[in-house]
């Protein structure tokens, strides 16, 4: 298969994030009087956007700040989103492969700011023909909202576009959407992903991303 368009998730698939929004976690959770999580714990609850994360973190908490948490980590995350986060092994060489032979998008739970600010930093938006973050989407993945605005604005049928993500969210985006979708091994939400199934391959770089 040939495909027109390949869509991208940003965390644990373009990106190891993870240090950098555990970090933001912790700083978040300290100033409401909450014990900082655990990395590992983190890991575990990412997935869906930032109000997502903080109501898993406050799954066992009466009455849980999630608002007010939430508010707290975009203004400090989207300001500090480079720290700590590196893109994995072969991204850019891949990128540069891809572009120009395909198109490029990114869907991701991560708020624009945020987003922009990582791929500013590492000089990789120039690759991408569209970006669709959170703020983008009227409701987030798994509702297939993004990848369907991609498509639209790109003009790609969805026969021709292949979804790459890390997560069983990722992976239940894409069949809501009904394109392809190849899993990485590398990030957040493997197991899950292996557990729910549907998925047209498994792949262990990102340098087996190809068109």
């Amino acid at each position: 298969m040939t495909y027109d368009l390949i869509i991208l998730d940003l965390d644990g698939t373009i990106a190891h994030t993870l240090p950098g929004i555990a970090h933001a976690a912790a700083q978040v959770m300290a100033q409401l009087g909450y014990a900082a999580p655990d990395p590992d714990s983190v890991q575990s609850k990412v997935g869906g956007g930032a109000r997502k994360l903080f109501e898993r973190l406050f799954a066992d908490v009466d009455d849980p700040p999630v608002d007010a948490a939430t508010e707290r980590f975009l203004a400090y995350y989207n300001a500090h989103a480079e720290a700590g986060t590196t893109l994995y092994p072969d991204v850019v060489e891949t990128l540069e492969r891809l572009h120009g032979t395909t198109k490029l998008a990114v869907c991701t739970a991560k708020a624009r700011p945020a987003t922009l600010r990582i791929f500013e930093h590492f000089d990789i938006l120039k690759y991408f023909d569209l970006v669709v973050a959170m703020d983008d989407m009227q409701k987030p993945k798994p509702d297939p909202g993004g990848v369907a605005t991609i498509l639209q604005k790109l003009d790609v049928d969805k026969q021709k576009c292949l979804y790459v993500g890390d997560s069983s969210t990722d992976l239940q985006t894409a069949l809501n959407a009904e394109v392809d979708c190849w899993i990485v091994d590398y990030g957040y939400g493997f197991d899950k992903a292996l557990a729910l199934g549907g998925y047209r391959k498994i792949i262990s770089g990102f340098a087996e991303i190809h068109n």
